[in-house]
């Protein structure tokens, strides 16, 4: 052991990636042998000095320590050689050198942490998979903003699995509480290191938003999750529609087009599965779209205006106009309706005339004209 020390000491330096678990065994074995050191010093405290277990336990750890209050200290020359041998030149040297080793490992445990190179072992977070090849900071920043403000992710750990950031994630995402691993998820034990296993949902990120073999990547990382039983709803960013069968039969459940102006798409998928679908839709040619018709409308309230044209079979009413230009979206039930125009959503190829929309508002707002005060 003393020579291990002193080959620990003579190479001392900040402990690199390579060093840290050697640094972790090391302050093991350390704490192993001072309490050895201790445990045989009070043993001859007791023999040699007739101090109590007590009196001996205290003896030893003022001396180890160098505290010294000297209330008590060894008197029979057997007494002062062992305390020389076993605290002065083993004890305390020791100390020395397991305080020294401890601030190296810390300080290179902050090196892997902030470089991404670290085990978190973290339990029900988000796992993002890759990052944008462009505006990946600014990406992340707004869609983790978006998340935190929900119920379902306002303290939720988050991961990033990515190769970007080889030096440390950027204070902004760092600040929100995110930690990262650099790597890719192609490569041997990423996956792992990342607790994909234990996450509560996995979102695998297109890195090109353009480019169809974003879809292969995607394909291979979805095939490893099913590898490890992830059990986590997958998430996956597709650019190519004509991907979307393969991958669901690799193991992903939702889709999300990669749309990196609007991060908050993401958010949707992961707080409310299901609803990316349809705010998806509207955005697809031969989907749901949502229609503008011109129809005055004053003072209806909007659940009857909107129950009108939802039973009259002209869709489904989600805001309207003002006359002033102004757009209410999904106003509250028995709010009063003030408009210019209707703003519909309504299936491909059944779309109403305005004219049927003007007459179904105009009853709706009659039949309200006609309740009961």
């Amino acid at each position: 052991m003393l020579r291990y020390l002193l080959r620990s000491l003579r190479r001392r330096r900040a402990a690199p990636e390579s060093d840290v678990l050697r640094l972790r065994r090391g302050l093991a074995a350390l704490g192993v042998y001072l309490g050895a050191v201790c445990a045989l010093h009070v043993l001859a405290m007791m023999v040699f000095e007739g101090l109590g277990p007590g009196d001996a336990a205290w003896l030893t750890a003022t001396t180890v320590t160098t505290v010294g209050y000297g209330d008590a200290s060894a008197a029979t020359t057997a007494g002062r050689w062992s305390t020389v041998i076993l605290l002065y030149f083993g004890g305390i040297f020791a100390l020395a050198k397991g305080a020294g080793d401890w601030f190296d490992y810390r300080a290179g445990r902050r090196a892997l942490r902030a470089r991404g190179r670290w085990r978190w072992h973290l339990r029900d977070h988000v796992l993002f998979v890759n990052a944008p090849s462009a505006g990946a900071e600014r990406y992340f920043e707004t869609l983790l903003r978006q998340l935190r403000g929900t119920e379902w992710g306002a303290g939720r750990p988050v991961l990033i699995l990515c190769a970007d950031w080889p030096d440390g994630l950027p204070a902004s995402l760092s600040e929100l509480g995110v930690v990262h691993i650099h790597g890719r998820a192609g490569t041997a034990g990423r996956l792992e290191a990342a607790d994909a296993a234990q996450a509560a949902c996995v979102v695998v990120l297109a890195a090109e938003e353009e480019d169809p073999v974003s879809d292969g990547v995607a394909f291979d990382v979805v095939h490893r999750l099913a590898e490890l039983g992830v059990a986590a709803p997958i998430v996956v960013e597709c650019v190519d529609d004509g991907n979307r069968e393969r991958l669901r039969k690799a193991g992903a459940g939702a889709f999300i087009r990669p749309v990196r102006g609007y991060p908050e798409m993401t958010v949707r998928a992961l707080v409310a599965p299901g609803s990316e679908a349809i705010l998806e839709n509207l955005f697809t040619r031969s989907g749901d779209k949502c229609l503008r018709y011109e129809a005055a409308v004053d003072g209806a309230p909007w659940g009857r205006l909107a129950a009108a044209l939802l039973f009259g079979g002209a869709g489904t009413a989600i805001g309207y106009a003002r006359p002033d230009g102004g757009v209410e979206t999904n106003p509250p039930a028995g709010a009063p309706v003030r408009a210019s125009a209707l703003y519909v959503v309504v299936k491909e190829g059944r779309e109403p005339t305005p004219e049927t929309v003007r007459r179904l508002a105009a009853e709706a707002a009659a039949a309200a004209g006609d309740a009961p005060g």
